[in-house]
């Protein structure tokens, strides 16, 4: 497989990159001696040895300026609203931030002569409720905000792409996890609930759900970014161990030593939830010759110690 080689001596743009995945995406890339600018509302100083822009993606001139003075080889977009209710402010923000903020970043960068590749990291849940393990090709059902607005930026990518000849690569990770993550997730909010010795109340947990380490989803987007097959494609990325939510519910309450806090059945199902969730990886297998390498035990130990040790 012809690769293009690692990102040593690039100048990449990232959006997202002071989050959760972007934040460990951030610490790896500066390793590799490359120039490195973030895209972000937020002015807080982080040392990690990148250049902070700040400002929003939703303000055209502001993401123009900053493409045409950076001049990236390599795009990494993972920014943009996250929140997974189905309210109407939801919608309008998912709409304003992901798709238009979005729209800016491709208009912008659709004539750059120096960009060899944008990758963005979308996710498993545009697929919806469909039959899983989840594949490439399916048509996708999105079920809320969220994931519907990521459903059209990848929609977006591919238009730009097919009309313009971006050079785009597309991810679509399934649920994330590790050190470093906010408590509005299932894991960390878990996690940090025991430690603090509190009881969390769930649903009954029979939904199945399949978690990938932050380090895996991280080494998927520098594959992506060094392999031109993966232009034009959208590829799913998984850890391959789908499982279900109480038997994680209780693996984590082992690890942490709060047996009997974890409340089992307290809480309904949200309305619209997906039972099962799973990717097909086998594309990224081929395309990138990407596997997960961290086991799903391994990685909930690691996020554990993580909390245990910033508590």
């Amino acid at each position: 497989m012809t690769r293009k080689g690692s990102l040593d001596g690039k100048r990449i743009l990232i959006t997202g990159g002071r989050g959760f995945i972007g934040s460990h995406l951030v610490s790896n890339i500066v390793s590799q001696c490359a120039k490195v600018a973030v895209i972000s509302r937020s002015r807080r100083i982080q040392s990690t040895g990148a250049t902070t822009l700040v400002g929003d993606l939703r303000d055209h001139e502001f993401v123009h300026d900053v493409v045409r003075n950076f001049r990236p080889n390599v795009i990494f977009h993972l920014g943009g609203f996250k929140e997974r209710s189905n309210s109407t402010e939801a919608f309008s923000a998912a709409i304003d931030v992901n798709i238009s903020g979005t729209l800016n970043l491709l208009h912008a960068t659709a004539t750059l002569p120096s960009l060899d590749i944008f990758v963005t990291l979308g996710t498993a849940s545009e697929y919806g409720q469909i039959d899983t393990p989840y594949v490439e090709g399916m048509r996708e059902r999105p079920m809320n905000p969220y994931a519907f607005s990521r459903q059209c930026v990848t929609h977006l990518c591919e238009l730009f792409h097919a009309t313009q000849g971006l050079p785009v690569a597309i991810l679509r990770a399934t649920m994330a996890y590790g050190p470093g993550q906010g408590i509005d997730m299932f894991v960390p909010a878990l996690i940090g609930a025991l430690l603090a010795g509190n009881a969390f109340p769930m649903t009954a947990g029979e939904q199945t759900r399949d978690y990938v380490f932050v380090s895996d989803v991280v080494q998927a987007l520098l594959l992506a970014a060094t392999t031109p097959q993966a232009i034009g494609r959208i590829i799913n990325i998984g850890g391959g161990q789908p499982v279900v939510i109480a038997d994680l519910a209780r693996m984590i309450e082992r690890m942490v030593g709060a047996n009997g806090k974890v409340l089992i059945g307290a809480l309904p199902y949200r309305p619209g939830e997906a039972m099962d969730y799973s990717v097909d990886t086998s594309l990224s297998h081929e395309l990138l010759r990407w596997r997960p390498q961290v086991s799903l035990e391994e990685g909930l130990q690691a996020t554990v110690d993580w909390f245990r040790a910033v508590d």
